[in-house]
């Protein structure tokens, strides 16, 4: 199994990854402190964030002399800044409510 896709080496892979861990937390386990619901919002936002990067993800190639010149950009378009703004709202919203909720 080729474990190089898995490689966690930008900041939006951390994010969708602990947007996973976070619904996959919300869904199996009973915490006391913490209110499921608020947990799969939070989770789902960090999700929505990573995804929204992961789409906008560019490989861009130039011819320049000598070779090929290549760089990775984020580049969104209107769905990939719809699904970001989503995520920042969920995030943002559901983290107030967990932070509300522990104080």
């Amino acid at each position: 199994m080729n474990f190089n896709l898995f490689k966690i080496d930008t900041w939006w892979k951390a994010v969708f990854i602990l947007g996973i861990i976070a619904c996959v937390g919300a869904s199996t386990t009973s915490i006391e402190f913490l209110e499921r619901k608020h947990l799969m919002g939070f989770g789902i936002g960090m999700i929505l964030i990573g995804i929204s990067h992961w789409i906008a993800w560019k490989t861009i190639n130039s011819f320049e002399q000598g070779g090929i010149l290549s760089c990775q950009i984020i580049k969104h378009n209107f769905f990939t800044v719809i699904l970001l703004i989503t995520g920042i709202v969920l995030t943002s919203l559901f983290g107030f409510f967990i932070i509300k909720g522990l104080i």
